[in-house]
């Protein structure tokens, strides 16, 4: 994908990332709700919908935080056509927390868990971009 610009790289990674941050973090809080017993200190009470009604809560409220940190890692995409990984984790741990602050989760003792499991998340994603070819491996130098 050599005729593909940095600006490109840039739109593509935010719509991505936008959709598939939720995505994954939704199974995973699906996944915490079935080994429950072993997850009692995250999640204090049991999920009490059916749990695909608790994947699409989970969904629509990791998409504000995803798309936050898609976008403050977009400069860094415009110019280099990558980021390192370190800047995935910060991002997804920020935004995460930035989103936990305007929208207070009752599981607060959970906070920091689900917050390093966020920049988890957005390593993961930075890695899928790489792979797809949508993020370079190493800056353009």
């Amino acid at each position: 994908m050599k005729d593909v610009s940095n600006g490109q790289r840039a739109i593509w990674m935010v719509l991505i990332t936008s959709l598939a941050t939720p995505f994954f973090a939704s199974l995973i809080c699906i996944a915490l709700a079935l080994v429950r017993p072993a997850t009692d200190f995250m999640m204090p009470e049991p999920v009490a919908g059916p749990l695909g009604e608790f994947a699409v809560d989970v969904f629509a409220w990791a998409a504000l935080p995803s798309t936050v940190g898609a976008i403050a890692l977009s400069p860094f995409v415009l110019q280099h056509g990558t980021y390192s990984w370190l800047h995935a984790a910060v991002a997804g741990v920020l935004a995460f927390m930035a989103a936990a602050i305007i929208f207070p989760l009752p599981i607060e003792g959970a906070l920091p868990f689900l917050a390093f499991l966020s920049g988890l998340i957005s390593i993961g994603i930075r890695a899928m971009l790489i792979r797809g070819g949508i993020l370079l491996p190493a800056p353009k130098g």
